[in-house]
């Protein structure tokens, strides 16, 4: 470039080109990466890092002292703009030598401002200098060709000064200007004369329109006045800044954000503007300031260097926040704004910005789990799937609702823990929800009193006549728990017994039916269910037969070798149950801490093993410290323990806390709790919190089905008399259908008519009619009637009740009214004009009491 740079501008219609004017020189760039330097003079660095280079692809000299430029929004092909220039004439130019149309104005004078239509491409809006026998602003439809008389769409503005102008985004043919220094005129030019709008002010420069078409900003000196183009009474807001202003515009890609460009300023100022509330609901704005320098790469540069001030800059018509920005001495960089993004959750899980652009997620890494961790155990891992998007998929699937609760178990993908949970709770609905901790007795306090007594029966090995066997207790509490546990067969029937660990073989779980079998003394049983395992084992490296091979060595006296062997085989078994299950059988005296604590067997298992095996004081210690650790852990099986209780609110309470499963948490309290506990304040909230995300993923069906499971478990609210008759004396009831029930329902032997006040005594209002003081006439009720809610004022036929204008509060007999006015429509009372009938719909017909009903 030979000359200094004074206007750029992004061409609207093509993103990598721009334009740039000088004195008399108009260049034509095409913006691409850098990824050769050949040397060429034609190429210039836009960026401080020489990332990106525009290349000249046309020029054009012909003009001298160009005033103003803009590019045109034609997108067929033509590169195409305007130059106004100071004798008035504005030149068409498309960068072809033999192409050169000028419009010449009457009377020679400086052209102001330029401006396109961006939805009439065709219109272009010159503006010039005051002169008192000419308009200032003409409208050229450079479709027509020459500017002549039939080419000029519109002529405004006679002896005035356009500063600048600029089209309505929204409505074609509307354009607004800035006009002698004192006023803002919005222009209908569909009609001729043009149809004016005129706000009075002093900011009358660089107007330009937001690109939602709803806000007008303008300037003069350092006072931005916006403008909301619904009403040009008064600005909204206006917004000071330190030094006067050079240049004004909008971020095309944002409606929030407008730039200004100061004098003798190397900053570009940022408004960010802030609505309250919508922003189509208007309302005075809250902006907030920043700034940006793209001509300085650090904070000391501005200090120790003298940073060259911005001079013009022109935002990139589709790219997000970006721009060319030209500096006092010629130097041009394009530039992004960083931005400041405000970050929100939409009510489908998805992450957008401020800006409307959904964000991406990121995954972040992950700590180790161990089988152990409880998160790891209901599935809760942040690589996945967020535990609202969960949640909310399994809503869709009716999660929660289903009548039979072990269905709802098949609704969780991937989750053993919520499986269970369901199966358990399903299996526990068939009866009271107790739990065990009720049914053995066992205080939820660790110094609670001791549970009630058992009886010792010393049982010995079935397969061993000679042994001295082992020490189980009995009770009519153990044997309840463990049929609650899942042991569904009788203790004392063969044939049960072996049909409960049919099922189980059926479902391929053979080491738990093994581990059963040991747990009642059947080991040629359980060696039996091992060979029948790994008969129908897939895995040849299955293990069921080495175990029912160890097994076979056992003996009721279990020798000395035996127990050692199994106890360093304990460490390298995998398999939970035959782990346990060697446990078990290489036992030392009333030792069973290694079946107890093993903690990859489920809880129901090991709690029928202590209703076994553990004697009164060690189960009630056992039963307490499974209770505290479940609740301290979220173990939502601890539900067998506590049942609908307190305790089962904290268990809750606990699992919500750790894995933020509001869902799980209020729909096991909707099914499962009573209904005295689900006033519980916990409850209540979780309830609602669920029902709320409901709302907001709008599910209405599901949050339906919800509100009816919550109402078929709380009773129905007694239903209360709300409407009733007040008296204008004392303001107490007057109505005998309030009365109490006794009185009600006590029988009536002869009819009576209330016509005062029982509190007070005060006369009741007269009927505008008949004259007489409105009461309610009670008749005999007896007991069947009184059963059936016929009391009151449902005893009463709707003729005799009490009817009013709402407007005079005239009123009387609903029969007396309905008569009247259906003969007049005025109100009844003497001096009173009011038309009572037609302030309501026709009054409809009643029978008269004696009239028979068919």
């Amino acid at each position: 470039m030979s000359q200094t740079v004074v206007e750029l501008h992004w061409f609207p219609k093509y993103a990598d080109r721009f334009l740039t004017a000088a004195s008399s020189e108009i260049n034509l760039y095409q913006v691409k990466p850098d990824l050769i330097d050949n040397g060429e003079k034609s190429n210039i660095n836009l960026d401080i890092s020489k990332t990106t280079t525009a290349t000249l692809i046309a020029f054009e000299t012909r003009y001298q002292f160009v005033r103003t430029v803009a590019p045109s929004y034609y997108g067929g092909g033509d590169i195409l703009f305007a130059a106004g220039l100071p004798n008035g004439k504005v030149a068409l130019c498309n960068f072809v030598a033999e192409n050169n149309v000028e419009f010449t104005p009457r009377i020679s004078r400086a052209c102001t401002c330029l401006a396109w239509s961006e939805l009439e491409p065709n219109f272009l809006a010159m503006g010039h200098d005051r002169n008192r026998s000419d308009n200032c602003i003409t409208i050229w439809d450079t479709e027509r060709g020459v500017p002549n008389q039939s080419s000029i769409v519109s002529m405004v503005g006679l002896s005035e000064t356009a500063h600048s102008v600029c089209w309505d985004k929204t409505f074609p043919q509307v354009l607004i200007a800035g006009m002698s220094h004192k006023y803002i005129k919005m222009m209908d030019i569909r009609q001729n004369p043009a149809i004016t709008t005129v706000a009075n002010t002093r900011t009358v420069n660089g107007v330009c329109v937001a690109p939602n078409g709803r806000y007008l900003a303008s300037y003069v000196e350092n006072i931005i006045n916006l403008w909301d183009l619904r009403s040009l009474e008064k600005p909204i807001s206006q917004i000071q800044m330190q030094k006067s202003i050079s240049q004004l515009s909008w971020c095309p890609t944002r409606s929030s954000v407008l730039s200004t460009l100061q004098r003798d300023s190397p900053l570009i100022n940022l408004i960010d503007l802030h609505w309250p509330g919508s922003e189509m609901d208007g309302g005075e704005p809250h902006s907030v300031k920043r700034f940006v320098s793209p001509f300085q790469t650090t904070a000391s540069t501005l200090t120790t260097t003298r940073v060259p001030s911005m001079a013009y800059l022109s935002w990139h018509p589709y790219d997000l926040e970006r721009m060319l920005a030209l500096s006092s001495v010629g130097n041009i960089c394009d530039y992004r704004i960083p931005q400041r993004v405000a970050v929100s959750w939409d009510n489908n899980n998805n992450l957008f910005g401020n800006n409307g652009t959904e964000l991406r997620q990121f995954a972040m890494p992950t700590r180790a789990s161990t089988p152990t961790d409880s998160l790891n155990q209901w599935n809760i891992d942040s690589s996945e799937e967020d535990i609202a998007e969960t949640m909310q998929h399994r809503a869709l699937k009716n999660y929660g609702l289903m009548a039979d609760l072990q269905r709802n178990g098949d609704l969780v993908e991937k989750n053993d823990g919520l499986l269970s949970v369901w199966r358990m709770l399903g299996h526990m609905a068939k009866e009271e929800p107790v739990g065990l901790q009720s049914i053995l007795g066992v205080s939820s306090a660790l110094d609670g009193p001791p549970m009630s007594q058992s009886e010792p029966v010393n049982t010995k090995w079935t397969d061993f006549s000679m042994c001295s066997g082992l020490v189980v207790y009995r009770s009519e509490q153990r044997d309840f728990a463990q049929l609650r546990c899942g042991w569904m067969f009788e203790r004392d029937k063969e044939s049960s017994f072996v049909s409960f660990l049919d099922e189980l073989c059926a479902k391929r779980e053979f080491t738990r039916a093994a581990l059963l079998a040991c747990f009642h003394f059947r080991v040629r049983l359980a060696i039996e269910i091992l060979g029948k395992g790994a008969d129908q084992a897939s895995d040849p490296s299955s293990l069921l037969r080495v175990a029912a091979i160890a097994l076979s060595g056992f003996s009721a006296e279990r020798s000395e070798l035996w127990r050692k062997q199994c106890g360093a085989a304990r460490t390298q078994i995998d398999d939970p149950y035959l782990r346990c299950m060697f446990s078990f059988l290489a036992h030392e005296k009333e030792g069973f801490e290694t079946v107890t604590n093993e903690t990859q067997i489920s809880l129901s298992d090991r709690m029928a093993f202590a209703c076994n095996f553990l004697s009164d004081v060690k189960l009630a210690e056992y039963t307490k410290g499974m209770v505290a650790n479940c609740i301290e852990t979220g173990d939502l099986n601890g539900l067998l323990l506590t049942g609908a209780s307190k305790d089962g609110i904290n268990l809750l309470q606990s699992h919500l806390d750790r894995t933020e499963d509001v869902q799980t948490v209020a729909l096991i309290a909707a099914r499962f709790l009573s209904s005295d506990l689900l006033d519980d304040y916990r409850v209540q909230y979780w309830i609602a919190t669920y029902r709320d995300m409901l709302d907001v993923w709008g599910l209405w069906e599901q949050r339906a089905q919800l509100d009816i499971t919550l109402g078929s478990i709380r009773s129905p609210p007694r239903s209360s008399r709300s409407v009733f008759l007040l008296c204008n004396f004392c303001g107490k009831n007057v109505s005998m259908a309030l009365q109490d029930d006794a009185r009600m329902r006590a029988n009536a032997t002869s009819m009576h008519k209330l016509s005062s006040c029982p509190h007070c005594r005060k006369p009741l209002p007269r009927c505008a009619l008949c004259l007489l003081h409105m009461g309610t006439t009670m008749g005999a009720i007896t007991q069947s009637q009184a059963a059936q809610g016929q009391i009151g004022w449902q005893s009463k036929p709707f003729s005799k009740w009490f009817s009013w204008c709402q407007t005079c509060r005239h009123g009387g007999h609903t029969e007396h009214l309905t008569e009247w006015f259906n003969q007049n429509t005025e109100c009844p009372v003497t001096s009173c004009n009011c038309k009572c009938f037609a302030k309501d719909l026709p009054m409809p017909q009643f029978p008269r009491d004696k009239d028979s009903v068919s």
